[in-house]
This record gives structure tokens, sequence and C-alpha cells, in this order.
């Protein structure tokens, strides 16, 4: 009876190891280590963009905790304190300010601020750059990225704005290139696409403001998509809605200076130079988002920003612009 207790014993610790190590708590079993086995050597290769994610309408990776855990708004933490300076500045719009398209991103950004210099150092997106810049100005010591992909400026408010912290100090905009690409479907008029971004884009000052109302916000406006090479496959007959679009909701958006600072991309050759751009032509590669933390960041510092250029080869300020836009 003893053995037959002692078997059953250790069946059920062997059964208990395998569950354990399946729900991924094998830090708590100290398993032996296997031999390890050296590999040859293989030379180092350049870490791979950031692709687009396939689930945008899932819920954002910065909703998750380390674990994986969703992290419900009304937990968002304050900004801790360090050795940073003060400060927190917070990216706010869709998968350019995500990261798409650049080789190092820190996927795993957490819920809460961090110092950027001490969770991703290395990082290479608009958004780290600038928040890199911004630390060692001594502008902002802290950081959170909240873009996601595929994001218009509804899915700021909905899925966005109820993770931005009250005590934000400095907060970047980049929204608008999903809401011009509304006018694919032909059964959206510009009309329609420019009067329900203008709408919603007002709505989400305003929400900014009431949520975070210490923090100066920052506009950045968009390229011409009738431009860039992401565009070049479209119908000969949509290129003009893609161009009327882009041009009425920049101007929109820069209608907004000098009550809130824009930098601007859409008269920025940098903007449709394809060497800048990764694949697919939209998202800037390593060196495209340097250029754009380079000119956010002057904007940025400025005691008295500039107006956006009033026109350019890709802008030449629509006068048919929904009321308010820019004339």
């Amino acid at each position: 009876m003893l053995i037959a207790t002692k078997q059953s014993m250790l069946t059920a610790s062997a059964f208990l190891v395998c569950i354990c190590a399946l729900a991924g708590c094998g830090h708590r079993v100290q398993a032996k280590a296997a031999p390890a086995v050296t590999a040859p050597a293989t030379p180092a290769s350049a870490p791979a963009p950031v692709e687009a994610a396939s689930d945008a309408g899932s819920v954002p990776f910065w909703a998750r905790d380390k674990e994986g855990k969703l992290i419900p708004p009304h937990d968002a933490h304050a900004t801790p304190a360090s050795a940073a300076p003060p400060g927190l500045y917070v990216a706010m719009g869709d998968s350019i300010t995500f990261g798409v398209g650049v080789t190092q991103n820190c996927h795993a950004f957490p819920i809460y601020p961090v110092d950027i210099e001490e969770y991703c150092p290395d990082g290479t997106s608009y958004a780290i750059l600038t928040a890199k810049a911004l630390r060692k100005a001594g502008v902002a010591g802290h950081f959170m990225n909240l873009g996601i992909g595929g994001a218009h400026v509804e899915r700021v408010i909905s899925d966005e704005l109820p993770y931005l912290p009250s005590d934000a100090t400095l907060i970047t905009l980049y929204i608008g290139t999903n809401d011009s690409r509304a006018v694919r479907n032909p059964a959206d008029s510009v009309a329609q696409v420019v009067s329900k971004f203008e709408s919603h884009f007002d709505q989400l000052l305003g929400m900014i403001h009431a949520r975070a109302p210490h923090a100066r916000i920052v506009l950045i406006n968009f390229p011409n998509e009738k431009y860039l090479a992401a565009t070049y496959h479209v119908a000969d007959d949509v290129l003009p809605r893609y161009d009327t679009s882009s041009q009425t909701l920049d101007a929109f958006i820069d209608s907004h200076y000098p009550a809130y600072a824009v930098a601007d991309t859409i008269c920025n050759p940098a903007s449709y130079d394809d060497s800048l751009l990764y694949k697919g032509g939209v998202h800037p590669n390593d060196a495209g988002a340097a250029i754009l933390s380079e000119t956010l960041v002057k904007v940025l510092l400025a005691k008295n920003p500039p107006p956006p250029p009033s026109a350019c080869q890709w802008f030449d300020a629509p006068s048919a612009v929904a009321p308010g836009g820019r004339k």
C-alpha cells in the first residue's frame, strides 16, 4: 500500500509539473537544464521592420500587462517618479505613430508612462525619437505611445483617449490618413468624408483638453496620398478623390493654427521620397521617421512655431474646402 501511495504521489507530481509548464509558470518549477548545444555562427542581420498588425480591430497591445491580461482604462498609472526630467509626452495616432515600417518600435509599451531611455533606448519610430529628443531637452522625461494601426479619428476617441493620463503635459496628434482613404468607397462622397472628419476631429480635441487640461497639443498634418507610392495601383478615377480628400482634411487641420501648432508633412518633400518609405509607400522607414521626428521636434521646441505652408506642389490650398477649413 505504501509503495502504491508513493507511486501515486510521483505520478501526481509529474502531472502537476506538466500542467504548470503548459500554463506558463515554469519559473516556479526548476527543471534540469538540457546540455548546451553550440550552433554554427551566423552573420548578424538587421532587424526586420515592424509589419502592420493584421488584427487592427483587436484590443490594443498597450492595453494589456506583461502577462497579456487586459488593463481597464481606469487602472492607467500616473507618471512614475524617477531621475528623468518632469513632464509627460503622449503620442496619439495611427500606424505611423505606432511605428509600423521601422526596425524597432518596442511593441510592448506598458499602459503607464515610461522613461524612454530606460525602456526603449534603441527605438527608431518618429514618436520614440521625438520622446528621446524631448527628454534630452528637459521638456518631458516620460512617454506613452497610444498609436493604433489602422486608426481613424473615431477610434482615437474610443480606444486611445480612455488611456490618456490627466497629467500629460505634451500631446501630439497625427491622424487623418485612414480617414482620407474612406473616399475609396464610391458610396462616400468627399463632402461626406470631410464633414465626418471635421466633426469628430474637433470633438476629439475638446475631449483631450477635458481629460488632460494642462497639456499642450500639437497637430501633425499628413501627406497627400495621391502622390504616395501606395496609391500607384489605384484606379485613375479614384486618384482625384484622394487628392481632394487629402488636401481638404489637411486644410482643416492647418486651420487650427495658431491655436494649435502644426507640424507639416504635406509640403515636405521627404514625405514622397520612396527611399524614405517602407514597402507599401505610406509608413516611413528608419530614415524617414528620423526626418519626421526632426520636423516635429522643431515645432515642439519653438517658442513661436511658424504656420504650416499655405501652398506647395502637393498642396494648392483648395478653394472648395468645408466650413472651417483653410481658404
